[in-house]
């Protein structure tokens, strides 16, 4: 039985505080529980949602199965590779962006959640996705240029910084102080790595989208002592509350569906 019912969809998708974010918490908090093959449901229903104006309902939820079905027989047979439920593709149409804002949320997760779950996602993400609106078949290469010189390298590294900054502000300092004294390797690889080269990119998604991409990470693993801080770090970077708490709370319920448990209550803002 799939996690996501048509009642719990219907649920999740009119959620009107969250009619741009949704879709991404709700692929976030699946790829963190383990559960890719509910990604396929996640990106159809958006993608009907976003560009051919159907609205949430108990038809909308079968015509995506279908949908879905669709693209798993093109996969599993070679068959139809041109089909697209989808008006337009290429990569300056609204489905297109849609697509990649998917994609970069999913992506987001990998330091925070483990790489082989993203890895998951993103492929099963990419077996359902129209020809036509794969980065690889538009020959569209990485995002993220890559670092060739001295300069190149600084500036990722300030713009990483920046973003570290103003999610802990006044404590950023102290956090560091207490990751570098339990292992200085540990500081080293957050800023470079995860914050510097993945999380500050905001060439998709923006440093606040970013900001709800984290906590949605954290709440199914259980991780007060860092959802704490980037609860706060949401809010220092310009996120109203009540899309703070909204985001929460359907984190929150997208991992109970998930049978996730906590040992605490769950920190909030």
């Amino acid at each position: 039985m799939p996690v996501l019912t048509p009642q719990r969809m219907l649920k999740i998708a009119s959620n009107q505080t969250l009619r741009n974010q949704w879709y991404l918490v709700a692929a976030v908090v699946m790829t963190v529980c383990n559960k890719p093959h509910e990604i396929p449901t996640i990106y159809h229903y958006a993608m009907q949602m976003n560009h051919l104006q159907q609205k949430p309902s108990l038809e909308l939820y079968r015509k995506v199965q279908s949908i879905v079905q669709k693209f798993a027989d093109i996969r599993d047979r070679g068959v139809n590779k041109d089909y697209s439920p989808y008006v337009n593709g290429g990569t300056d149409s609204g489905e297109f962006t849609t697509t990649e804002r998917l994609r970069e949320g999913i992506l987001k997760t990998s330091a925070l959640s483990g790489l082989p779950k993203a890895i998951n996602s993103l492929m099963i993400l990419k077996d359902t996705t129209p020809y036509n609106l794969r980065s690889h078949t538009l020959g569209k290469e990485s995002n993220r240029q890559p670092i060739k010189t001295l300069e190149d390298y600084n500036r990722v590294q300030t713009r990483g910084r920046d973003f570290w900054d103003a999610v802990y502000g006044k404590v950023s300092h102290r956090i560091i102080s207490q990751m570098s004294s339990s292992y200085p390797d540990l500081w080293k690889y957050a800023i470079e790595d995860v914050y510097s080269n993945l999380l500050s990119y905001c060439g998709i998604l923006d440093h606040k989208e970013t900001s709800l991409i984290v906590i949605s990470c954290l709440i199914p693993q259980d991780v007060n002592p860092q959802l704490k801080g980037h609860l706060k770090g949401a809010y220092f970077n310009g996120v109203d509350v009540k899309v703070i708490r909204q985001v929460r709370e359907l984190a929150i319920q997208l991992s109970q569906w998930c049978g996730v448990k906590w040992c605490t209550d769950v920190a909030t803002i």
